[in-house]
């Protein structure tokens, strides 16, 4: 996520034993002290469903730390969560046994770590993770406001949507950005927009974030925190092959 012009790797940690928090802070602390040019924010869950709980209502996070073995909802199950929620976060597993090993790649993960955690394999994972998020968020795009100007991340962007002569972009923390007024065409004022790979074109109105739709109907997109975006009925067929391919062609992993 962007924070004050800053890049800022957001972090879950989900464990159910106490133990492993403390160390892992700790780990975390002085991978950070290593490298105080990379900025971290982490947060802790001592279970899947709390953790779940948090997204539903505050959004997703960049990398998750996942136990899986737990009590209610093992680890494997919550990567499973996560996915079915179109959640593309860097998957993170420790665990005292190896026999998750499999199941963990299907889901996705992005590595996978026994417990004791070995401190420069954690700090190799953790370079990994970073260069992957910043090669995501490196894909911006600059909005004017009526006070300044903003630099959005592309991945932060639902949709943007045409209101008269003003474009409203809804982003994933709820936060909603307008435009200064503009001139011309929509498809023309947003065309640096639509040059991402995910973005789409829907109507005369909006800009879609495929990654963030989670299912089409005749009638709407339905998108990641609970929004909606009609879809006009002569683009329903379009739109549906669209998003088909945009997932058949890596979208989890790429959005972008």
């Amino acid at each position: 996520m962007l924070e004050r012009g800053v890049l800022v790797l957001q972090i879950a940690l989900c464990d159910d034993e106490k133990t492993c928090h403390e160390s892992i802070k700790e780990l975390i602390r002085q991978y950070k002290q290593a490298n105080p040019d990379r900025s971290f924010s982490l947060s802790s869950f001592s279970s899947g469903t709390e953790l779940l709980n948090h997204i539903d209502e505050c959004g997703g996070f960049d990398l998750y730390i996942l136990d899986c073995i737990m009590p209610e909802i093992n680890g494997i199950e919550l990567g499973n969560a996560l996915r079915e929620r179109n959640d593309a976060g860097i998957l993170l597993y420790l665990t005292t046994s190896p026999d998750f090993a499999l199941d963990s790649y299907r889901v996705d993960a992005f590595d996978y770590l026994l417990k004791p955690v070995d401190k420069n394999l954690f700090f190799q994972c953790l370079d990994k993770a970073y260069r992957s998020f910043l090669q995501t968020m490196q894909e911006v795009i600059s909005v004017k406001t009526a006070d300044s100007i903003r630099i959005i991340p592309v991945a932060d962007i639902r949709y943007a949507e045409r209101i008269e002569k003003q474009i409203y972009y809804y982003l994933t923390d709820n936060t909603v950005i307008s435009s200064v007024t503009f001139n011309g065409s929509f498809q023309n004022t947003v065309a640096d927009l639509l040059t991402h790979k995910g973005m789409l074109l829907v109507g005369s109105s909006y800009v879609v974030n495929l990654y963030h739709v989670t299912e089409v109907t005749k009638s709407d997109l339905i998108l990641t925190g609970n929004l909606h975006v009609m879809v006009p009925r002569r683009m329903y067929q379009s739109v549906k092959k669209e998003w088909a391919n945009f997932w058949l062609n890596g979208g989890r992993y790429h959005a972008f």
